[in-house]
This record gives structure tokens, C-alpha cells and sequence, in this order.
């Protein structure tokens, strides 16, 4: 169903930067209701003016605020599993009566190319997203009879201010990934980290253009136009790369062990 002709209300997290910020301007100069979210709007008074004035709300919101403490679980990963899976997963149980109510609406989780390929030394950041998007892919099937969809955007590289804002782990690297691929990437991670620091580093794609995607599959326009039965939206080149070759992978995978799983029913 087209949402040309009909406002939607946008209720968007994390709207201090990136693609929530770009996404609810680009909501309310399309005519449409938000409200945008962020931890500390205290922080930002100059987006919050330019949401509000413009029509929106800005509310306070932190969506990894736990109801209970999971104390078996270390706190770097307590802390990934908040943010990417248990905050979104606790704001869609509270979304989700009301669209079943009104029997319409889309929830659209922000995945990353570690949902689809971690690199090397992003293990846990892409647990958390495989978190999301397995949460993501069973939930469509479930609230598809309610006409609510769900939404799996898996960006690759955008010039977000993702670098400024990641906390590595404050453990030093052992001394013996320091010649693995490892030990490569977190070389590699930290130095993109510093260049974004001094402006002088530059992503492969550009926010605007991919929340400008974004839009038109959440409202059926352009080129979201009939495509509403997809769960999955790769928004670069880079990640739809990613996401052929993990496929090719897993085909391979498919056809190697057949003489393992074509065996494996009861006699």
C-alpha cells in the first residue's frame, strides 16, 4: 500500500545523528508526523529547534534502560546487546498493540554489514545484529496477518558519525592477534577512528541518499513502489557485495555436506 497520499507518523530513535537524524527531516519535509528520539536532547538543542520548529517532537528516550540486570554476562557485551537488540526489542513490545490495534504499521530495525559478515574481531557487535535481524525476520511473520511489516535495513559504510561515537574494548589486543587479521582490522579500525576525528576521513556512501531509500520503501514511492513484501533492504554496493558472497558461501556449504544431510532421516 502507497503512503503518498497519506501522512505517516514517525516515531525514529538515536535522532541526534546519522540515519535518524536524516531520516526524520526528510519525514517532515515530506509532509509527514514525527517524533524524534535521542538519549540527551539536552546535548542537541539545536536539532530539537529545528525538529520542533518544523512540526515534530523531540522526546527523551534511552531504549537500552534495563528492566532487570543480567549479571552473567560481561559488561561490554551487556552493554552491545542493549543497545542492538534488547532496546529495540523492548520498544517494538511497546509499539506493537497499538498497530495491532489500528491494524497498520512498519517497523524498520537498522541492521549492519556484521548482520550479514562480521570482519575479523567484530564477533560480538555482530551477534548483536544477528540478534535483530533474526528477531526482525520471525516478528514479519507473525504481525503480517495484523498488515504490519518489518523492515531489515542493513547499511555498509556511510559517512555517519559512527567512528567518533564506537567505544572499543579497553582491553589491549593480545600479543598474539597482533600479525592476524585481527590484529590488521583493529590497526585499521583505530586509524579510520583518528581520521574521522581530524575530518579527514571518508566514507563510501552518503546518508542522504540512503535514507532517501529508506523512505521510499517504508512509503511505497518511487523505488519502494510494490516491493512490500521484502524483509531486507542492502543499502550500498558494499553491502550487497557482502551479501552475494555470503550467500555463495552458504550455497557451497549446501552442496558440500549433501551426503551428510541427505542421510540424516530415520530409517
Amino acid at each position: 500500500m502507497s503512503s503518498a497520499d497519506k501522512p505517516l507518523v514517525w516515531f525514529i530513535t538515536g535522532c541526534s545523528s546519522g540515519f535518524g537524524l536524516t531520516l526524520a527531516m526528510l519525514a517532515l519535509r515530506s509532509g509527514h508526523k514525527v517524533i524524534a528520539t535521542s538519549r540527551n536532547p539536552s546535548k542537541t538543542p539545536e536539532l530539537l529547534q529545528q525538529v520542533e520548529s518544523q512540526g515534530g517532537i523531540w522526546l527523551e528516550l534511552d531504549i537500552t534502560a534495563e528492566k532487570e540486570v543480567m549479571q552473567t554476562v560481561l559488561a561490554q557485551v551487556q552493554s552491545l546487546m542493549n543497545t542492538n537488540f534488547i532496546g529495540p526489542f523492548n520498544l517494538i513490545q511497546a509499539a506493537l498493540p497499538g498497530m495491532r490495534a489500528q491494524k497498520s504499521g512498519i517497523i524498520v530495525n537498522i541492521s549492519s554489514a556484521a548482520g550479514v559478515d562480521p570482519r575479523p574481531a567484530m564477533g560480538m557487535y555482530g551477534a548483536s545484529k544477528f540478534a535483530l535481524e533474526g528477531m526482525s525476520q520471525g516478528l514479519a511473520k507473525e504481525v503480517a496477518p495484523f498488515g504490519i511489516r518489518v523492515l531489515i535495513v542493513q547499511p555498509g559504510a556511510f559517512a555517519t558519525n559512527m567512528m567518533n561515537v564506537v567505544t572499543m574494548n579497553s582491553n589491549p589486543l593480545s600479543k598474539g592477534y597482533e600479525d592476524t587479521e585481527v590484529g590488521k582490522f583493529m590497526a585499521l579500525f583505530d586509524g579510520a577512528q583518528r581520521a574521522q576525528n581530524g575530518k579527514s576521513f571518508v566514507a563510501a556512501n552518503d546518508v542522504e541518499k540512503g535514507s532517501q531509500g529508506i523512505f521510499e520503501v517504508v512509503t511505497g514511492t518511487g523505488r519502494g513502489e510494490g516491493k512490500e513484501q521484502h524483509w531486507r533492504l542492502p543499502l550500498s554496493r558494499d553491502i550487497a557485495q557482502r551479501t552475494k558472497e555470503q550467500v555463495e558461501r552458504l550455497q557451497l556449504g549446501y552442496e558440500t555436506f549433501r551426503d551428510i544431510w541427505e542421510n540424516t532421516g530415520r530409517d
